[in-house]
């Protein structure tokens, strides 16, 4: 996985190859904080929360316009490396669903014709199994930091209920998850993570056309489903 804006590829040089790379894209919380603080010529990162107002009517939507909007300004500002966090929830504030806010932002830049100048990475406690790993990868991020399974291999790790190190355990996590992704893509016949990054090969359940259209662009929904109001 490679972080940061992608050049022109009409127009070669050796600063194209300016970008950071990452052997999974399962990060550590220790990688994630080297991103949020990166000090190279070439990238900036910013962190924007995905949290909205419960109590606010269509708080959800307006929430995500206004992060489409932090999205815009931070890149008119050089910023290449999107951070988006649900950290900070509390009774006021939810965490809007990380697939639907990546997703949405994807989508977002590639109406806008930005998508290739910044890469997106998630900062969620929702993802746990292969499966939610590889939907957000193929909606379009690029980097997922699941803190939350990490606060819980640190718990076991504390109370004894794994006989490894908290570090040994998040090691052997990211192993499996990297090992599950690949093996998901090597069945569609995928042989790189580039390839499979917002390739949506998928089909919604549940979901109306018009939401489908505005935050997953392009999927199959043959039932039809929730809406937005």
């Amino acid at each position: 996985v490679y972080l940061g804006g992608e050049k022109n590829l009409l127009n070669p040089n050796a600063f194209n190859c300016r970008r950071i790379k990452c052997d999974t894209p399962i990060l550590t919380n220790e990688q994630l904080d080297k991103l949020k603080c990166v000090n190279e010529k070439g990238f900036n990162s910013v962190t924007i929360p995905i949290l909205y107002n419960a109590k606010e009517k269509d708080g959800m939507v307006k929430a995500i316009d206004d992060i489409y909007k932090a999205v815009d300004i931070a890149i008119e500002n050089g910023c290449n490396i999107i951070i988006l966090s649900d950290k900070g929830v509390n009774s006021e504030k939810y965490a809007i669903p990380a697939l639907l806010a990546s997703s949405g932002v994807h989508h977002h830049l590639i109406r806008k014709g930005l998508r290739m100048s910044v890469s997106i990475v998630l900062e969620t406690g929702e993802p746990r199994e292969v499966h939610h790993f590889a939907v957000l990868l193929g909606y379009g991020a690029n980097a997922v930091n699941p803190y939350l399974v990490y606060e819980t291999l640190n718990d076991m790790s504390d109370k004894g209920y794994i006989d490894v190190s908290e570090n040994d355990a998040v090691k052997i996590y990211v192993d499996v998850i990297t090992g599950g992704i690949v093996k998901i893509m090597s069945k569609m016949g995928i042989s790189t993570i580039q390839s499979y990054q917002g390739a949506q090969i998928f089909e919604a359940l549940g979901i109306s056309e018009d939401v489908v259209e505005k935050y997953f662009t392009g999927t199959v929904t043959r039932i039809g489903g929730l809406s937005e109001e």
